[in-house]
């Protein structure tokens, strides 16, 4: 007969034993070439999550950062920038940058303390800026160091941003109508230029120039609500070139990208509900005068969200966000439009980074 200490020492470490919180499974990653997929989850609910298509064998993985590390990555996966072997993951809700080794998907690094994060830039191995949406100014990174250096007052909160040589475009997208000119030398305004209200997506084409996509706003909006519109503008002297005027008012374009050749434009069209011809994916020349009338790829009932551009072979990559509480889908076509495949990720798919 055991001896009551030894009977209840034993059930002491079984006690234990059961409950233990299982530690979450870390898987190896070494992928190549692919897709990564910003899943921005549910506001709140910090259930954002990371995939990676891999162009090479066609398989689709999700949650690779929990996968890999244990820990998720925050609340609201934003957008995401590759630098070398590094990917700055931007968390907007969460008000940080993860930095992820792009091979492994392993956790580098963290950059915390931003306001409300939406998207980079980089500029040098020392260098980047982040747009915010509820600041008035852009932050300065150290891309190799992981830290804050510093902030550029803009006066205006800022969304899309994009690069020409020695500057830095910034668009004000909520509540705003500006374009910002900033010399990445001297971190400064140094030009702006009014456009349709909200615009929230810009490219550089094949001459340099400046295409900006505004979406108008929207009913009941206090700035205002106006058409949507394209413009195309001069970054020399910040001069307005031409505008395209969306003939619907209740159209709401959003997702301003190019091809390869950066001689075609693509982007997101429709609004909540709005039935149209456009209502879609739509592709338009840089020479064109006109706005596309029809879709290239009809939404067809579906919600389009997030929208990307390989720029190797031009496929085109769809989200379609369900209602924003079902997993995404994404449907990958070829540049004649044609469906190649497609697959399920996490909540509310919205970006993809490429990695070359």
């Amino acid at each position: 007969m055991k001896k009551p200490t030894q009977f209840f020492f034993v059930f002491f470490i079984v006690f234990l034993v059961s409950c233990r919180k299982e530690e979450p499974p870390v898987k190896e990653y070494q992928e190549d070439k692919g897709v990564f997929i910003c899943n921005e989850g549910n506001f709140m609910s910090g259930n954002s999550s990371l995939s990676f298509f891999n162009t090479n064998t066609k398989k689709i993985s999700n949650e690779v950062f929990y996968n890999a590390n244990g820990f998720p990555l925050g609340d609201v996966c934003q957008s995401m920038k590759i630098f070398g072997n590094y990917g700055f993951i931007v968390i907007n809700n969460s008000g940080k940058i993860m930095v992820l080794n792009t091979t492994t998907f392993k956790y580098i690094a963290s950059i915390s303390n931003l306001p409300s994060p939406r998207y980079l830039e980089i500029i040098s191995n020392t260098k980047a800026y982040v747009s915010d949406y509820s600041s008035h100014y852009i932050s300065i990174i150290d891309p190799s160091q992981f830290i804050i250096k510093g902030n550029i007052h803009i006066g205006a909160t800022t969304e899309a941003i994009c690069k020409s040589e020695d500057f830095i475009f910034v668009s004000s997208w909520s509540f705003g109508n500006k374009i910002y000119k900033i010399d990445s030398r001297i971190d400064k305004v140094i030009d702006s230029v009014e456009v349709v209200i909200q615009p929230n997506s810009m490219v550089f084409d094949k001459n340099n120039k400046l295409w900006v996509l505004s979406d108008g706003g929207f009913n009941g909006l206090a700035y205002g609500w106006e058409n949507a519109a394209l413009s195309r503008i001069n970054p020399e002297d910040m001069s307005i070139e031409a505008v395209f005027t969306f003939e619907n008012k209740d159209l709401s374009p959003t997702r301003l990208q190019i091809s390869q050749g950066r001689d075609t434009l693509y982007y997101l069209n429709g609004g909540w509900g709005v039935l149209h011809p456009s209502s879609g994916v739509c592709q338009m020349s840089i020479n064109d005068n006109s706005l596309p009338q029809t879709a290239l790829i009809q939404e067809n009932g579906r919600l389009f969200f997030g929208l990307g551009i390989h720029p190797s072979n031009g496929n085109i990559y769809i989200s379609d966000a369900k209602d924003y509480v079902k997993n995404s889908v994404v449907y990958r076509y070829s540049s004649q439009a044609n469906l190649l495949d497609s697959f399920k990720v996490d909540i509310g798919a919205g970006y993809f980074c490429f990695k070359e």
